[in-house]
């Protein structure tokens, strides 16, 4: 013999738990001005900007100097030397790089800026108010030796 059962209508099925029952996997969270702050350090802005730097086509880092000789090549996959200065929620940045031969100064250092400010605000959570890209060497492509026959 089999009993039926009948829901009333807003009712659950027997056993199971009602949505007051079900806990959630994360804690519930108190007021954000109550959970403390986050601040974000200049060190934190200047590797995120550095790094951004690599990601575009046509710059890289720029190659170190001793007494305004370049000393080896601008590397692409090293980060750019980076100044950063955050203020709240607000960052100013300066960036030390090199572009390459032939590519437009002005386009590649727009794309930078572009760059920087996506990454920063996206990984950090601080805006970019000011982005300065210094160009302090155009890099020629490597060339390849000629062979005479």
């Amino acid at each position: 013999m089999s009993t039926a059962l009948t829901e009333q209508p807003g009712s659950a099925p027997v056993g199971s738990q009602t949505p007051a029952d079900v806990g959630s996997a994360f804690p519930e969270l108190g007021d954000p001005a109550d959970r403390g702050s986050l601040s974000v350090a200049d060190k934190v802005v200047e590797r995120v900007a550095g790094y951004a730097v690599t990601l575009v086509d046509g710059a890289s880092a720029a190659p170190r100097r001793v007494l305004g000789i370049a000393v080896g090549g601008a590397r692409e996959d090293r980060e750019a030397s980076v100044d950063a200065r955050v203020d709240g929620h607000t960052a100013t940045v300066e960036a030390s790089v090199a572009i390459g031969w032939p590519a437009s100064v002005r386009t590649v250092a727009a794309r930078l800026r572009q760059q920087v400010r996506e990454d920063v605000e996206r990984i950090t959570g601080v805006q970019v108010a000011h982005v300065d890209i210094d160009v302090v060497s155009l890099t020629a492509p490597a060339s390849t030796r000629r062979r005479v026959q």
